[in-house]
């Protein structure tokens, strides 16, 4: 799955740049508005579950809607937040688990310092660097954990971001942006002692946005 996101984000970056419309070009003291759909691709999984020989979970991939604001300080750099309407995960038995065994919802906020290569252009590649805090919520329990307590602890996290803008006219772009989030938890679930669970998802947005 991970890989034909993959290309699937690379053929819209390729065909949105063929497409690029009249140039908006960035500049200190604008605002970035982005949103769309919005979907997180976990790659990895749990530790071994306390007393269940043989027996991890992993969280299942989700959508929701994306969104995020931007500031330019410069030409070239800008802070930015990423936010979401709440994603719903169910939390999948591997090994000696079988079946859902939990579903748990989460907001991940993003906060990053993004370099645009090409502020002044109508196609604007993006790189940048920040900081993730996933709170995690509404955690319930399923088949063969149905009936106990089980808690996420929230997370914080390096993030990666790379993205590209691409113009449709003076104010409103097209974008495709992807980042690499390290997210990791603890799972609190009744009679088991805690065990950790990594995430590390790929969330991958592609939408529209608007300079202000």
């Amino acid at each position: 799955m991970t890989k034909k996101l993959h290309l699937i984000a690379a053929l819209a970056a390729g065909g949105l740049t063929a497409f690029g419309g009249a140039a908006g070009a960035l500049e200190a003291g604008d605002w970035v508005v982005r949103g769309g759909p919005a979907y997180v691709d976990p790659t990895d999984d749990s530790d071994g579950v306390p007393g269940v020989a043989g027996a991890k979970v992993e969280a299942d991939d989700a959508w929701a809607l994306g969104f995020s604001v931007g500031y330019m300080l410069t030409d070239n750099w800008s802070v930015d937040l990423l936010a979401a309407t709440p994603f719903k995960h169910d939390i999948e038995g591997k090994g000696s688990l079988s079946g859902t065994v939990a579903t748990t919802k989460q907001l991940p906020p993003t906060l990053s310092l993004l370099y645009y290569f090409q502020p002044h252009a109508s196609v604007r590649p993006y790189a940048g660097v920040g900081v993730n805090y996933t709170v995690f919520f509404d955690e319930q329990t399923r088949g063969a954990l149905d009936g106990l307590d089980i808690e996420l602890e929230d997370s914080v996290g390096l993030a990666l971001n790379v993205g590209v803008d691409v113009d449709l006219n003076q104010d409103w772009f097209a974008n495709v942006s992807a980042w690499y989030i390290d997210l990791e938890t603890e799972a609190d679930v009744e009679t088991f002692n805690d065990f950790d669970v990594a995430i590390n998802p790929l969330v991958f947005m592609v939408g529209v946005g608007r300079t202000f």
